[in-house]
């Protein structure tokens, strides 16, 4: 059956053809993905470029482990965490300084951070991990792939720029290479509210206390707005989503200590007291 495609999915075919590195293999797969009629006909397609995208992914990743070698620069993730990426002499180390307790290297000349930087910033008790990665340039997806590894993983990004070329470049980059993640554009020298920074990445503090105990948690966890009660057993303990019973929240509902289900979503500053089998 034909699937009656338009000049720019066979334009975006060609391109794919033709591609020859990973990250341009990638990029005019997703794009002949976006632009394919979406009918009966298409449906074995779509299903042949799904595989062919998990492949191709997968030899990326190979490719990645096969460009670290024996030394890595891969950075532990410690709840939500946001990368800085941008140009050499972006103000990247600066911004990373202003908004967490983390001591970068500052200078005027490019290139002055050499691997990543990380930091915590803390709004109102609910702490963000905040890496900055080494300046990207134009290619980083091919070139950079490690760095661009790190982006793949984290939940969301700060891109800093002085000029809307290098926003362009770097969204680019990152397009190419499959990241696909919230980005927050920052002019160079700009420093965001972290209340305003909370609320573009929809985040949310929830604490926990002890069944019988007074007192929550002092340090809260920072999740996505709508987790659920059970999402956040999974993050406390991994015994505690299969031994769930039921839990209590303080906050968001209609009286103190009422009792709720798992799929219970949560909302900014509730406490939950988990009662397990």
């Amino acid at each position: 059956m034909p699937i009656n495609a338009g000049p720019e999915f066979l334009e975006a075919q060609r391109k794919h053809e033709e591609a020859r590195s990973l990250s341009e293999k990638m990029s005019t797969l997703r794009e002949m993905m976006r632009l394919m009629p979406k009918h009966k006909g298409t449906e074995k397609l779509h299903k042949e470029f799904t595989r062919r995208m998990a492949k191709l992914q997968e030899q990326q990743k190979l490719e990645i482990k096969r460009r670290k070698g024996k030394k890595s620069i891969a950075v532990k993730k410690e709840g939500f965490q946001i990368v800085i990426i941008g140009f050499p002499n972006s103000g990247k180390s600066t911004l990373l300084k202003k908004l967490t307790n983390a001591e970068p290297k500052i200078a005027a000349y490019p290139f002055t951070t050499k691997k990543p930087e990380i930091g915590m910033l803390d709004f109102e008790g609910g702490k963000v991990q905040m890496v900055e990665v080494p300046a990207l340039l134009e290619n980083a997806s091919e070139e950079q792939a490690e760095l661009m590894s790190i982006i793949l993983n984290c939940n969301g990004i700060l891109l800093v720029y002085e000029n809307e070329k290098q926003k362009q470049v770097l969204m680019n980059e990152l397009y190419k290479f499959g990241v696909e993640k919230p980005v927050m554009f920052i002019d160079k020298g700009d420093v965001p509210d972290k209340k305003n920074f909370f609320n573009f990445f929809d985040l949310i503090r929830v604490y926990t206390k002890e069944p019988g105990e007074e007192h929550m948690k002092e340090k809260p966890l920072v999740v996505k707005r709508g987790t659920t009660v059970i999402e956040i057993a999974r993050r406390v303990h991994k015994d505690f989503v299969k031994k769930f019973n039921y839990a209590r929240v303080w906050g968001s509902t209609k009286y103190d200590g009422q009792r709720v289900e798992q799929d219970y979503k949560l909302k900014d500053k509730d406490i939950v007291e988990f009662h397990i089998k």
